[in-house]
């Protein structure tokens, strides 16, 4: 939809009309990253604190990633910005998600070192005292208990608004497009114009796959057991670690403390040092390392036990 500038004629009110805006050719990218840093309610029509922006990622699983613009809004929650010169590619998506599953792992250690860093050149205020100040509020609320995403350009592709309303109306991800409009009056003025492409739709509760509640029937080892079987799959040298078990056994029983798995596993590794501590224990591993274990073999490690 264009923008209008209204012209009067012999300054008569009455008599004004509507013209169209002329459309900017300003570098829209590099322009706007810069202004909704620092208007930030623009995006998502809220307060948001900037935290971070371009924010170099190292960790050996996501390689270097940099997403434009980071945020918290007033529940504490990331908000990602990405932001797209023209057309949105479709691999803005993979890339958005990419950013998502690199925030979703931020601690809040790590989220105040992204805001200090950012911060650096600026006031001195520290994480909390800021939010304490944007969002006008005397709680600071835990951070990082869900994730907002956005993409932000010239043009959302038809492609890319199917994918994005996909993944908020049946996967319960809050993902949004912004398609931003630059326009300039012929006194220079600039007029921007937002529309919300994909967000206003409601978020899906997630589908959830059916699972068992362990109800202590069936005695914590008993599954423990069963779920190294299930790993190992009949090969006796195969290395596991109790992390590789419990994920096995979260699926099925999403209430199991995974905390007792390590313990078992100790008590039950017939040459780990700290089975003293666990009494009960059963011959049935045998512990290689620091979080590595192989099914015990009687004949093969007879002489070290």
């Amino acid at each position: 939809m264009p923008i209008f500038k209204l012209k009067k004629e012999n300054n008569n009110i009455e008599k004004a009309i509507l013209v169209p805006a002329e459309k900017t050719t300003l570098e829209l990218e590099a322009h706007l990253e810069c202004w909704l840093e620092n208007s930030p309610w623009a995006i998502a029509q809220e307060p948001l604190l900037i935290i971070g922006r371009q924010t170099s990622a190292t960790q050996e699983e996501y390689g270097t990633i940099f997403p434009d613009l980071m945020g918290l809004d007033k529940e504490g929650n990331i908000v990602i910005i990405e932001l797209k010169k023209g057309r949105t590619p479709r691999e803005v998506i993979a890339q958005l998600l990419e950013y998502a599953a690199w925030a979703n792992d931020l601690s809040d250690d790590k989220i105040n070192d992204i805001f200090t860093i950012y911060n650096s050149s600026g006031s001195e205020k520290s994480l909390d005292k800021s939010f304490v100040e944007t969002f006008e509020t005397d709680d600071f609320p835990s951070l990082n208990q869900r994730l907002r995403l956005f993409i932000a350009a010239e043009e959302i592709t038809p492609s890319v608004s199917k994918v994005c309303r996909f993944l908020r109306q049946v996967h319960g991800l809050d993902v949004n497009c912004i398609q931003f409009k630059i326009y300039q009056t012929d006194g220079g003025e600039v007029l921007i114009n937002s529309e919300a492409i994909v967000g206003l739709e409601d978020i899906a509760t997630p589908k959830k796959t059916v699972a068992h509640r362990w109800d202590g029937e069936k005695p914590a080892k008993q599954i423990i057991r069963e779920h190294v079987i299930e790993f190992v799959d009949g090969e006796k040298n195969k290395i596991f670690s109790p992390k590789d078990i419990s994920q096995l056994i979260l699926k099925k029983y999403p209430s199991f403390n995974k905390n007792t798995v390590s313990c078992q596993i100790m008590s039950d590794s017939v040459n780990h040092t700290s089975r003293h501590h666990y009494p009960g224990g059963e011959d049935l591993y045998w512990w290689l390392e620091k979080g590595k274990y192989r099914l015990y073999d009687p004949e093969k490690d007879k002489t070290a036990s």
